[in-house]
């Protein structure tokens, strides 16, 4: 006999729960989350950085979804986007998605002067749990602190997880009705970390460092 469950504030059978979730869920969403990247690509030893960071959506949940730069050229009409690092944590960028998904609510940062975002939750030190909570809030699925009170996830990761409760959620861009802050070049204020490649919750240029030289006086 089959269990049951609810979404939508429906009960389904097990199997039409994940199908009714689904509807809300790129096909291609659970497999990037799930890919291990930055792997040596075993097709292209010979380049000096033949890592795999680059993933085929169209191609998701197959082995050659995972791509080293070289690998991309198979895969020319599809769509496929670039994974990069944030302290040894997979980001992308969120202009690479946008025009596929409704990202809204996840947590942006500002790295090398592109707006990316988690993929996944990123792990904190048990003694880290309460102090690193701010005035912003916490994400709701796994309590790490947000810098930003509009968002409610700090990854891509928590918001889909987060979809098994919240009936509101969704991935699925609707053209008709877009959320407020979805729109070109906005999702809802970003923080202006840094520009370095890591993230920092520095606010403001320490003093002095973008003052121009002065010269001594003469006497």
């Amino acid at each position: 006999m089959s269990s049951s469950s609810s979404w939508m504030g429906r009960d389904f059978s097990d199997d039409e729960a994940a199908a009714a979730e689904d509807r809300f869920v790129p096909s291609w969403l659970r497999p990037l989350l799930s890919a291990k990247f930055f792997e040596p690509c075993a097709l292209h030893p010979e380049l000096v950085r033949n890592e795999r960071n680059h993933y085929c959506l169209d191609c998701a949940g197959d082995n050659g979804a995972i791509c080293c730069s070289l690998c991309v050229s198979a895969h020319r009409s599809h769509r496929v986007v670039q994974i990069r690092r944030s302290s040894y944590h997979e980001v992308i960028r969120v202009a690479e998605l946008k025009a596929l998904a409704d990202v809204s609510l996840v947590q942006t940062y500002i790295i090398n002067a592109d707006k990316v975002m988690f993929l996944n939750p990123r792990p904190r030190a048990p003694q880290h749990f309460s102090k690193c909570v701010g005035a912003a809030g916490a994400c709701e699925e796994c309590g790490r602190g947000l810098v930003d009170a509009v968002f409610r996830f700090c990854s891509l990761g928590c918001k889909l997880k987060s979809m098994a409760s919240d009936a509101s959620l969704t991935f699925i861009l609707d053209p008709k009705h877009k959320r407020e802050g979805s729109e070109e070049g906005d999702l809802s204020g970003p923080s202006n970390l840094q520009t370095t490649g890591k993230i920092s919750y520095r606010r403001h240029a320490r003093k002095g460092v973008h003052r121009a030289p002065t010269q001594a006086p003469f006497f």
